[in-house]
């Protein structure tokens, strides 16, 4: 398996647990908010990694997007909070942006 289809197998769970766990109680997510939680996962993965070149990180992030694209668009509509969504954004690790979901 190559690093890119490992990375991204490393965020199926993610994306999985967020997308259940969003069903709590707040508003319904949009399409940006559960990019986002995917967006912030490829960064603090790529900052892991010592990746920080702007160009790179977006190229990747769009990579990552096409291929959860079915994942993504299921969260859309799950309930999710402010908090949770600003605790995602100040998350410096997967662990992390897991904890904010729960």
């Amino acid at each position: 398996m190559n690093r890119r289809s490992a990375f991204v197998a490393s965020q199926i769970p993610c994306v999985a647990l967020a997308a259940v766990l969003l069903s709590a109680c707040g508003r319904k997510a949009t399409l940006e908010d559960c990019q986002s939680v995917v967006d912030r996962n490829v960064e603090v993965e790529l900052m892991r990694q010592r990746v920080t070149d702007p160009v790179q990180i977006e190229k990747r992030k769009t990579e990552i997007r096409r291929e959860l694209d079915p994942l993504v668009k299921e969260c859309v509509g799950k309930r999710v909070t402010d908090s949770m969504m600003a605790c995602v954004k100040r998350a410096d690790s997967s662990q992390a942006i897991d904890e904010c979901m729960r």
